[in-house]
């Protein structure tokens, strides 16, 4: 694991990171490398947890310390995600379970679904969870007595909320995504051919003059990148807003930054 800042260059304009710290993880077990699954910073940028094997790992930012190693999975964690105030994260792995953890390191609440947890992910908005598997995914949060479960098919890969909360973007295997209410209920589907590994909301954009916003701002936009090797575009409609571009890559992950 290793934590990069990135400072602009003053000549060319451009970023190079420079690295703050490195843990070089996990001892070898049988010969095999502890894999690092998912991290996720809280949004004061102090803390950051991570997915490694069974274990969730929690470093204070600014020096590398390890401020917890928390054993609540008994089998690979896959997804790990902060909530929006920093006072608590989720968990999810191999074991079917997800983990609600305080930022002291405390288990708080645990519930399970019946295939692997493929991913989890807090509310930008609210402190609704969302934890992704197989056949289903649930939604809960400390209003909730339990858990409420949607149906889906197939293998849900990846999911991302949107920047104000009310939609919830799904990727599935076959290639199909699903845009969803913040209840469950699908609103549109959009279908392509390959898996969809990675799902972003681009940020909200800034508005124009006079403080209005630009009549061809198409909203919330929802940037899917696509194992046939394209990154597309779509509005929360499932309306295509660009061309999609060809990366020549197989995209695994998108994150905005800025």
């Amino acid at each position: 694991l290793r934590v990069d800042s990135n400072v602009r260059r003053r000549n060319s304009g451009r970023m190079r990171p420079i690295t703050l710290w490195e843990d070089p993880g996990l001892p070898e077990r049988d010969g095999v490398k502890s894999t690092i699954y998912e991290l996720d910073f809280s949004r004061d940028g102090q803390l950051l947890v991570v997915a490694c094997a069974n274990l969730v790992l929690v470093y204070d930012v600014a020096d590398g310390d390890l401020v917890h190693r928390l054993k609540g999975h008994k089998a690979d964690v896959y997804s790990v995600s902060f909530i929006r105030d920093g006072t608590r994260f989720a968990s999810g792995g191999a074991d079917n379970t997800v983990i609600i953890w305080s930022n002291k390191g405390e288990g708080v609440l645990k519930y399970t679904h019946g295939e692997s947890i493929q991913k989890v992910s807090y509310n930008p908005a609210t402190d609704q969870l969302v934890s992704c598997t197989a056949t289903d995914f649930g939604l809960w949060s400390k209003e909730q007595k339990s858990v409420s479960k949607h149906k889906v098919f197939p293998r849900v890969l990846s999911c991302a909320w949107s920047n104000d909360g009310k939609n919830l973007a799904l990727g599935h295997e076959n290639g199909k995504i699903s845009i969803r209410d913040a209840k469950g209920a699908e609103k549109v589907t959009v279908e392509r051919r390959d898996p969809i590994a990675c799902l972003a909301w681009a940020p909200p954009a800034s508005l124009g003059a006079g403080g209005k916003q630009d009549a061809n701002d198409p909203g919330e936009l929802l940037v899917v990148g696509c194992w046939d090797q394209t990154l597309s575009f779509y509005t929360t409609e499932g309306a295509a807003h660009h061309k999609p571009r060809k990366l020549h890559f197989y995209p695994c992950s998108l994150s905005f930054f800025s």
